[in-house]
């Protein structure tokens, strides 16, 4: 049977999701793009998708007061997507 890959089983790098580990044969050193590719393809196999979005300040206040943002990380750009993501998740799944 073909292995299925799902989230739990990718690394999050840098807001790509790519596989935890190569394949013995795979060279460990790969082009950025190569890197890009890999990321597209695990993401595209679990059904997910890479998007750019725009957030207000109103949008991060909102997510602070229902508590998926704290208010010393709303300067982040990573803790601000991990809490809409999360926020997108419990909301609209």
């Amino acid at each position: 049977m073909g292995s299925r890959l799902q989230l739990r089983d990718a690394v999050a790098i840098g807001g790509n999701a790519l596989p935890k580990d190569d394949p013995p044969d795979v060279t460990r050193f790969k082009s950025a793009v190569a890197k890009r590719v890999q990321a597209h393809r695990a993401r595209a196999r679990m059904g997910l998708r890479c998007l750019t979005v725009r957030v207000s300040d109103r949008t991060v206040r909102h997510l602070i007061s229902t508590g998926y943002l704290s208010r010393e990380s709303s300067g982040a750009t990573p803790a601000v997507a991990t809490a809409l993501e999360a926020w997108i998740y419990d909301n609209l799944t």
